[in-house]
């Protein structure tokens, strides 16, 4: 993952700045301390202006749909977001500045003051990792409203930021612009030194807007392997037309982990700056989040699951029992055909069964027949015990291959729906997405094979929801034999339609891929129609099937 840089806010703002400019501000919001929200409106269209300081994620974009990211509103503003409400809320943008190579984003507001004069505010974006920060300050007399955090001396001896201290610029790196730069003064600094590595971190030291991920791009995109006179000309011309913003690409890589303005950088173009700033980030902040409530769950669930096979010791334990129970009916039997005996200590007496000598000890106190039926007393609870003991170990490996299904679900989950579906089918609660909706919707991933829609269910909410409201009696339904695995329906455009066997094939793969086996070589998958598919009469979602036939892939 790369950081959000000062060229990608350049192009930013030249790409966004005739929406900003006189856009009003309709309403505030702060998810938390390191995020904000404004929603803007300008000649009838609203957007809404994301603006995250966390930095590890630093950036701004017009977002698309913030709930994606696991975004939630709290019910009570916090202090800053009141501040600004107070200030700005209903507001209009009158300017949107980005100081020459800095990645700061500033967005001025004038309004009238008591006295009837124009006054700027002024909302400070300073996007700079770890020290990314949101500033509210007065414009005519320099003196900060609020931040998004203070900075006290403790923090840094260079720059304070508090309310009703001046607001200072962090310092100038003091960097030349590239587009003003000839290729001999360029060719100068390196004194024939054509090290890759050592060019990219000159030019990011002596250039603004440069960084060394931009460079690296600019070697692939130009494909330079051995660096000369002729190919340093090349990256200049490309950096120079990049950074002037007259010629570049935004793009991003197909794992996400790179963005980049450099044309044919190698990535996947997209259609705007706002797009590739949006799509990454959101991506990134979404799959952290995502393994966050991941392994939260795994915790959960692993805790319960330890919880389980310490019970289930104890149990397997008392079923050890079982033989003493026996032991128990066989002295009161053997007592009470020999009524008549004599009360000693210890009785030595043939079993009437095998003939074996069977050694009981008696309690003086009582007769023959008393000291039977304490026996019988014994086996009975000893027996109760066991069968107890019985019944708790079926539903605890009942709860047991529950849990390690559900763990299997978590691990399939690809987005924070799914997860939080889990969260709620096993009673933990994490951060909604968003605010919570009256009526749960379910959404179900879908597949497009051959002109045949696929739905997949990867959790226990998902596949009630496919098996009871989606699936039709005569759809298909998939699912790797004896295994957990997500459950694949077929919908069939008539009841009465063959599948071909190319598709069934597709189906079937779809489920293995879902599956506990996906890296194995060949698992056989069950299919049968819908109809023939029920839930079974327990407290777990399984399922019983029949007419099932198998495929092996």
């Amino acid at each position: 993952m790369i950081n959000f840089d000062s060229l990608s806010l350049k192009a930013w703002v030249l790409e966004n700045t005739d929406y900003l400019t006189n856009s009003s501000v309709r309403k505030i919001q702060q998810p938390s301390r390191r995020e904000l929200i404004l929603h803007l409106r300008n000649n009838g269209e609203n957007k809404k202006l994301y603006i995250n300081i966390n930095p590890e994620f630093f950036h701004v974009c017009l977002a698309d749909d913030l709930q994606k990211r696991g975004i939630s509103i709290p019910d009570a503003a916090p202090m800053f977001c009141m501040l600004l409400r107070k200030y700005i809320q209903n507001g209009r943008i009158s300017e949107v500045r980005q100081p020459f190579g800095e990645r700061i984003l500033e967005l001025r507001f004038e309004y009238k003051d008591a006295l009837d004069e124009i006054n700027t505010l002024c909302i400070a974006v300073e996007l700079m990792g770890k020290y990314s920060n949101v500033i509210l300050y007065n414009v005519k007399t320099g003196i900060i409203i609020g931040c998004a955090h203070n900075v006290g001396e403790e923090k840094s001896k260079l720059r304070e930021l508090a309310g009703t201290l001046p607001y200072i610029y962090p310092t100038p790196q003091e960097k030349t612009d590239i587009c003003e730069e000839n290729f001999e003064n360029f060719e100068e600094k390196f004194n024939g030194n054509f090290d890759k590595n050592s060019v990219a971190c000159e030019i990011a030291n002596e250039y603004a807007y440069m960084t060394v991920s931009l460079v690296k791009q600019a070697f692939v995109a130009l494909k330079i392997e051995n660096f000369n006179k002729e190919n340093l000309k090349k990256l200049f011309e490309m950096l120079k037309n990049t950074s002037s913003l007259t010629d570049f690409e935004p793009a991003i890589s197909e794992d996400f982990s790179q963005f980049s303005l450099i044309k044919n950088s190698g990535y996947k173009p997209v259609n705007t700056v706002n797009q590739m700033i949006n799509d990454y980030f959101e991506y990134n902040q979404v799959q952290k989040i995502l393994k966050q409530k991941k392994l939260r769950l795994y915790s959960h669930i692993d805790a319960q699951i330890k919880k389980i096979n310490k019970q289930t010791e104890i149990f397997k334990t008392k079923l050890l029992d079982s033989e003493k129970a026996d032991g128990y009916r066989l002295k009161g039997d053997i007592l009470m055909m020999n009524i008549n005996s004599k009360v000693l200590p210890v009785l030595q007496m043939e079993s009437p069964y095998d003939g074996e000598l069977v050694e009981i000890e008696l309690d003086e106190r009582y007769s023959i027949v008393q000291n039977a039926n304490r026996y019988y007393k014994l086996y009975k609870k000893t027996k109760t015990a066991v069968d107890y003991a019985s019944s708790q170990l079926e539903e605890l490996e009942n709860q047991l291959n529950l849990l390690e299904e559900q763990r299997f679900f978590v691990e399939i989950s690809s987005n924070l729906v799914e997860i939080e579906e889990i969260a709620s089918e096993i009673g933990l609660k994490i951060e909604q997405n968003g605010k919570k909706d009256k009526k749960k919707q379910i959404n179900l991933e879908t597949h497009d094979i051959e002109g045949f829609k696929v739905y997949l269910g990867k959790n226990s909410l998902q596949n009630d929801f496919l098996l009871s409201k989606v699936a039709s009696p005569e759809d298909l339904w998939f699912h790797p034999l004896n295994m957990h695995g997500a459950h694949v329906i077929l919908k069939k455009n008539n009841s009465k339609e063959k599948i071909p066997n190319e598709v069934l094939l597709s189906c079937a793969k779809l489920a293995k891929r879902f599956s506990k086996a996906n890296n194995e070589a060949k698992i056989p998958i069950i299919y049968t129609e819908r109809k023939y598919v029920k839930k079974a009469n327990s407290k777990i979602a399984f399922v019983t099937y029949k007419n099932e036939s198998e495929i092996y892939c």
